[in-house]
């Protein structure tokens, strides 16, 4: 019979054999059956880990007990960082009543301040001079009020480049018989009296030797330069305005496309000449 220390030592219990005829008989009668004896080399089998430690030694106590700690004083850091902020945020936000009174007077004196500083007469004065500077620039702007007939090639190009470089030139390429040109002929003859800082000029694609497809398809056509750079270039105005159309009609085409400014948003009193066309044409 094996002894605790065999079983310990990990001796094989299928060495002993019992010296009793019972047993032995029993083991005759069990023949072909499983066999009652296990051997203790034979491994344990192996279960999945649930998550806790079954080291129940001073070893494992103390390694339980240190995480434990550990995990102790990680969550009162957390505490304490939480409740730092939330402090940080009751001292910004969190004001006496005195504190509130003075905080009320202090934003009623800036705005006092405020609207003594933007009161009526400072915009007035404001506005004053800011016409007053506008006038000023207007008055040094260069004045035309006219349309100039171009003739050739020669006083096609001065007029582009030979011109000051702050003056926009508006050039009206027309043909006689052309439909339209007529109409375009007026428009510009009166959009020069009013917008009298542009110069308008006309001119026969004939006579600057452009081509014969041009002259009949692409009239009435308006270019704009300034500084001898291309500004504008509106070839075939009838496909946009028709045949018919007056001066309105063109000046406001121009608005549109950025070439002449909108008179509705300058003061009266900054365009003089606005008056000056009306009381003519009455």
């Amino acid at each position: 019979m094996a002894t605790l220390d065999d079983k310990l030592l990990g001796e094989k219990l299928h060495y002993y054999c019992s010296s009793s005829e019972d047993e032995k008989e029993g083991d005759d009668d069990e023949i072909g059956e499983e066999s009652p004896f296990v051997t203790q080399n034979d491994p344990a089998p192996v279960s999945k880990w649930n998550g806790s430690s079954c080291n129940t030694g001073p070893k494992g106590v103390m390694k339980d007990y240190q995480r434990f700690k550990q995990l102790q004083r990680e969550q009162k850091e957390d505490e304490k960082e939480e409740l730092s902020l939330l402090s940080k945020q009751f001292s910004l936000t969190c004001r006496t009543n005195a504190e509130d009174e003075k905080a009320k007077e202090e934003e009623q004196k800036l705005e006092d301040e405020l609207s003594e500083l933007f009161g009526d007469s400072c915009i007035q004065q404001f506005v004053q001079k800011r016409m007053n500077e506008m006038l000023l620039q207007e008055a040094s702007r260069l004045r035309f009020g006219v349309v100039y007939p171009l003739t050739d090639c020669d006083q096609f190009l001065a007029a582009i480049d030979g011109e000051d470089k702050n003056v926009s030139i508006i050039i009206l390429l027309h043909e006689p018989n052309g439909a339209g040109c007529v109409a375009a002929v007026k428009a510009v003859e009166l959009l020069a009296r009013e917008y009298v800082h542009f110069k308008f000029c006309t001119v026969r694609p004939s006579l600057i030797s452009m081509s014969a497809n041009f002259k009949l398809g692409g009239v009435p056509a308006i270019l704009v330069y300034k500084g001898g750079q291309v500004l504008g270039n509106f070839v075939k105005l009838t496909v946009d305005l028709g045949c018919d159309f007056d001066c309105s009609d063109l000046g406001n085409y121009l608005v549109e496309h950025g070439i002449l400014n909108d008179k509705n948003l300058v003061p009266s009193s900054v365009n003089p000449t606005q008056e000056n066309y009306s009381s003519d044409d009455e």
